[in-house]
């Protein structure tokens, strides 16, 4: 007989296994990691397509932010004795793809594309920092220090930032 969950536990009632939490955490480190290595090569596509010089740094900026963390994260694999391994991320690949291709749409504007890239690239930094976050709960469930997430999770955090105030800024009306 298959288990099925019990509906009436709350979620201070549900306990994990350490196992089960590091099995979890590494699933996560893994998904982060190939999407940042797949984010790299989305970089260089969407730089392409940027009309502002701002707009091209700022990605430039951004993928050596990417490769900043994959230098860390290979570090966080270190020490915890574990290998990275290659796993799918058709998730975030669709949503790139999405943004691409809205960015290429016949009949944009070069600001409207600008501010489609944009958009999508506060989505991309939004699903990071969601990632770091839980990489960081994660951490201190299982007992690792979760300082080791601090530095990519502030990278992720102000990368979304600086994309957020750069749409804020290009989308404004001009002061008369």
């Amino acid at each position: 007989m298959a288990l099925t969950p019990v509906n009436s536990l709350s979620p201070q009632e549900v306990k994990f296994e350490d196992a089960h939490l590091k099995k979890i955490f590494l699933e996560h480190l893994n998904s982060i990691y190939c999407g940042k290595q797949h984010l790299i090569h989305f970089f260089d596509e969407i730089r392409s397509l940027a009309t502002l010089k701002f707009l091209k740094n700022a990605i430039q900026d951004c993928a050596d932010d990417a490769k900043s963390q994959l230098e860390h994260m290979d570090g966080i694999f270190a020490a915890i004795n574990e290998d990275q391994s290659k796993i799918s991320v058709l998730g975030m690949k669709a949503m790139t793809l999405e943004a691409y291709l809205s960015a290429i749409k016949t009949g944009k504007t070069a600001m409207e594309r600008d501010v489609f890239i944009l958009f999508y690239l506060q989505l991309i930094e939004g699903i990071e920092v969601t990632y770091f976050k839980v990489l960081k709960n994660l951490a201190k469930a299982i007992g690792y220090s979760n300082t080791f997430l601090d530095k990519p999770f502030n990278q992720a955090v102000e990368d979304r930032i600086m994309f957020e105030s750069i749409y804020k800024e290009y989308i404004s009306e001009p002061a008369e």
